[in-house]
Protein backbone atom coordinates (compact mmCIF):
# COMPACT_ATOMS: atom_id res chain seq x y z
CA UNK A 1 0.00 0.00 0.00
CA UNK A 2 1.40 3.72 -0.88
CA UNK A 3 1.52 6.69 1.20
CA UNK A 4 -1.13 8.24 -0.80
CA UNK A 5 -3.81 5.56 0.39
CA UNK A 6 -3.09 5.90 3.86
CA UNK A 7 -3.43 9.72 3.75
CA UNK A 8 -7.59 9.58 3.15
CA UNK A 9 -7.46 7.21 6.77
CA UNK A 10 -5.63 9.22 8.34
CA UNK A 11 -7.63 12.43 7.55
CA UNK A 12 -11.01 10.93 8.88
CA UNK A 13 -9.30 9.38 11.78
CA UNK A 14 -8.14 13.11 12.97
CA UNK A 15 -11.25 14.52 12.11
CA UNK A 16 -13.38 11.70 14.47
CA UNK A 17 -10.95 12.43 17.21
CA UNK A 18 -11.28 16.14 17.42
CA UNK A 19 -15.24 15.56 17.18
CA UNK A 20 -14.84 13.23 19.97
CA UNK A 21 -12.77 15.53 22.03
CA UNK A 22 -15.12 18.52 21.20
CA UNK A 23 -18.05 16.33 22.61
CA UNK A 24 -16.15 15.68 25.55
CA UNK A 25 -15.10 19.08 26.45
CA UNK A 26 -19.02 20.24 26.22
CA UNK A 27 -19.91 17.02 28.57
CA UNK A 28 -17.43 18.26 31.02
CA UNK A 29 -18.09 22.05 30.77
CA UNK A 30 -22.37 21.17 31.42
CA UNK A 31 -21.81 18.80 34.61
CA UNK A 32 -21.17 21.34 37.25
CA UNK A 33 -24.25 22.94 35.87
CA UNK A 34 -26.71 19.35 36.02
CA UNK A 35 -25.16 18.99 39.69
CA UNK A 36 -26.41 21.99 40.76
CA UNK A 37 -29.61 21.84 39.50
CA UNK A 38 -30.62 18.57 40.36
CA UNK A 39 -29.36 17.63 43.78
CA UNK A 40 -30.55 13.96 43.40
CA UNK A 41 -33.18 14.55 45.38
CA UNK A 42 -36.07 15.03 42.73
CA UNK A 43 -37.27 18.14 45.35
CA UNK A 44 -37.89 21.73 44.78
CA UNK A 45 -34.78 23.89 46.29
CA UNK A 46 -37.67 26.78 47.27
CA UNK A 47 -39.36 24.01 49.32
CA UNK A 48 -35.62 23.74 51.46
CA UNK A 49 -35.35 24.95 54.94
CA UNK A 50 -33.63 28.10 55.16
CA UNK A 51 -31.84 27.72 59.02
CA UNK A 52 -31.59 31.70 59.03
CA UNK A 53 -35.29 32.67 58.48
CA UNK A 54 -37.08 33.59 61.64
CA UNK A 55 -39.87 31.41 63.02
CA UNK A 56 -43.58 33.05 62.72
CA UNK A 57 -44.09 34.19 66.43
CA UNK A 58 -47.65 34.32 65.73
CA UNK A 59 -48.30 29.96 67.00
CA UNK A 60 -45.93 28.79 69.31
CA UNK A 61 -46.29 25.17 69.28
CA UNK A 62 -46.60 23.06 72.34
CA UNK A 63 -45.06 25.26 75.03
CA UNK A 64 -45.03 24.02 78.09
CA UNK A 65 -46.50 25.42 81.44
CA UNK A 66 -42.78 25.72 83.07
CA UNK A 67 -41.91 28.23 79.96
CA UNK A 68 -45.24 30.09 80.89
CA UNK A 69 -44.65 30.35 84.30
CA UNK A 70 -41.27 31.88 83.60
CA UNK A 71 -42.27 34.03 80.66
CA UNK A 72 -41.07 37.12 80.04
CA UNK A 73 -43.08 40.12 77.53
CA UNK A 74 -42.14 37.84 73.97
CA UNK A 75 -45.11 34.92 75.04
CA UNK A 76 -47.53 38.13 75.67
CA UNK A 77 -50.29 37.78 73.55
CA UNK A 78 -48.97 35.21 71.47
CA UNK A 79 -50.97 31.62 70.47
CA UNK A 80 -49.62 28.77 72.52
CA UNK A 81 -50.46 24.87 73.02
CA UNK A 82 -49.75 23.17 76.24
CA UNK A 83 -50.91 20.04 77.76
CA UNK A 84 -51.39 20.13 81.51
CA UNK A 85 -53.19 17.90 84.29
CA UNK A 86 -56.50 19.87 85.43
CA UNK A 87 -56.23 20.41 89.53
CA UNK A 88 -58.42 22.06 92.05
CA UNK A 89 -61.61 23.52 91.44
CA UNK A 90 -63.56 24.71 88.03
CA UNK A 91 -64.48 28.47 89.25
CA UNK A 92 -66.72 30.58 87.78
CA UNK A 93 -65.44 33.45 85.85
CA UNK A 94 -67.78 36.16 83.58
CA UNK A 95 -70.14 35.58 81.13
CA UNK A 96 -70.58 31.57 80.84
CA UNK A 97 -66.35 30.99 81.17
CA UNK A 98 -64.81 29.19 83.78
CA UNK A 99 -61.18 29.38 85.52
CA UNK A 100 -59.14 25.86 85.49
CA UNK A 101 -55.89 25.47 86.92
CA UNK A 102 -53.83 23.28 84.53
CA UNK A 103 -50.33 21.91 86.40
CA UNK A 104 -47.21 20.58 84.21
CA UNK A 105 -47.28 16.81 84.67
CA UNK A 106 -44.15 15.62 83.56
CA UNK A 107 -41.64 16.94 86.38
CA UNK A 108 -41.65 18.09 89.99
CA UNK A 109 -41.36 21.98 89.25
CA UNK A 110 -45.78 22.34 90.28
CA UNK A 111 -45.49 25.06 87.59
CA UNK A 112 -49.09 25.93 86.70
CA UNK A 113 -51.29 28.27 84.73
CA UNK A 114 -55.15 29.63 85.05
CA UNK A 115 -57.02 28.90 81.66
CA UNK A 116 -59.93 30.80 80.91
CA UNK A 117 -62.21 28.54 78.99
CA UNK A 118 -66.36 27.95 78.48
CA UNK A 119 -68.21 25.84 80.74
CA UNK A 120 -68.86 23.74 77.88
CA UNK A 121 -65.02 22.81 77.30
CA UNK A 122 -64.89 22.20 81.42
CA UNK A 123 -67.67 19.85 81.13
CA UNK A 124 -65.00 17.55 79.35
CA UNK A 125 -63.14 17.30 82.65
CA UNK A 126 -64.17 13.96 84.22
CA UNK A 127 -61.47 14.45 87.76
CA UNK A 128 -59.48 16.90 88.92
CA UNK A 129 -56.51 16.36 90.43
CA UNK A 130 -56.07 16.30 93.91
CA UNK A 131 -54.16 13.66 96.88
CA UNK A 132 -55.73 9.99 95.63
CA UNK A 133 -56.64 11.57 92.12
CA UNK A 134 -55.00 12.62 88.68
CA UNK A 135 -57.09 14.67 87.08
CA UNK A 136 -57.82 15.00 83.44
CA UNK A 137 -54.86 15.59 81.36
CA UNK A 138 -55.71 18.52 78.62
CA UNK A 139 -54.67 20.18 75.74
CA UNK A 140 -55.48 23.70 75.33
CA UNK A 141 -55.04 26.03 72.45
CA UNK A 142 -55.41 29.76 73.44
CA UNK A 143 -53.92 33.29 73.77
CA UNK A 144 -51.39 33.63 76.68
CA UNK A 145 -51.60 36.96 78.59
CA UNK A 146 -48.35 37.78 80.57
CA UNK A 147 -51.07 40.43 83.00
CA UNK A 148 -54.41 40.23 81.31
CA UNK A 149 -56.25 43.60 82.10
CA UNK A 150 -59.68 42.12 81.87
CA UNK A 151 -58.69 39.84 84.78
CA UNK A 152 -56.73 42.04 87.25
CA UNK A 153 -53.35 41.64 85.66
CA UNK A 154 -53.47 37.69 86.20
CA UNK A 155 -51.03 35.39 84.07
CA UNK A 156 -53.50 33.41 82.04
CA UNK A 157 -54.79 31.59 78.81
CA UNK A 158 -57.83 32.00 76.69
CA UNK A 159 -58.55 29.07 75.53
CA UNK A 160 -59.67 28.56 72.02
CA UNK A 161 -59.59 25.07 71.30
CA UNK A 162 -59.64 22.53 74.50
CA UNK A 163 -59.14 18.82 74.21
CA UNK A 164 -58.99 15.56 76.43
CA UNK A 165 -55.43 14.18 75.95
CA UNK A 166 -56.00 11.13 79.05
CA UNK A 167 -58.50 10.84 81.31
CA UNK A 168 -58.38 11.32 84.72
CA UNK A 169 -58.25 8.62 87.43
CA UNK A 170 -59.01 7.44 91.17
CA UNK A 171 -56.04 4.97 92.82
CA UNK A 172 -56.07 4.22 96.56
CA UNK A 173 -52.71 4.00 98.28
CA UNK A 174 -51.31 0.96 99.36
CA UNK A 175 -50.83 0.07 103.20
CA UNK A 176 -47.07 -0.90 103.01
CA UNK A 177 -46.13 -1.85 105.94
CA UNK A 178 -42.19 -1.41 105.77
CA UNK A 179 -42.76 2.37 105.37
CA UNK A 180 -43.35 2.18 108.95
CA UNK A 181 -40.05 -0.24 109.92
CA UNK A 182 -37.90 2.46 110.44
CA UNK A 183 -40.41 4.43 112.83
CA UNK A 184 -41.43 1.73 114.97
CA UNK A 185 -37.38 0.59 115.24
CA UNK A 186 -36.50 4.19 116.45
CA UNK A 187 -39.52 4.18 119.16
CA UNK A 188 -38.27 0.85 120.41
CA UNK A 189 -35.35 2.35 120.67
CA UNK A 190 -36.04 5.17 122.17
CA UNK A 191 -38.13 3.56 125.20
CA UNK A 192 -35.15 1.60 125.57
CA UNK A 193 -33.01 4.20 125.90
CA UNK A 194 -35.74 5.57 128.47
CA UNK A 195 -36.10 2.85 130.26
CA UNK A 196 -31.99 2.58 131.03
CA UNK A 197 -31.88 6.37 131.86
CA UNK A 198 -34.48 5.57 134.42
CA UNK A 199 -32.54 2.35 135.43
CA UNK A 200 -29.52 4.16 135.89
CA UNK A 201 -30.90 7.58 137.85
CA UNK A 202 -32.69 4.90 140.30
CA UNK A 203 -29.12 3.20 140.95
CA UNK A 204 -27.46 6.48 142.01
CA UNK A 205 -29.74 7.22 144.82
Amino acid sequence: MSRHDTTPWASLFGRALLVALAVAFCLFACMPVVAFADDGDGEDDSNLINPQQRPDSSFIYDSSIIDLSNADSYYDKQTVQITGEAVGDIIDARDGMVWVTLVEASNSSNASVSVLMTRESASHIDTLGRYGTTGTMLQVRGVFHLACPEDQGLSDVHATSVAVAAKGSHHVEEFRPEAFAVGAALTVVGFALMGLFRYLRERQR
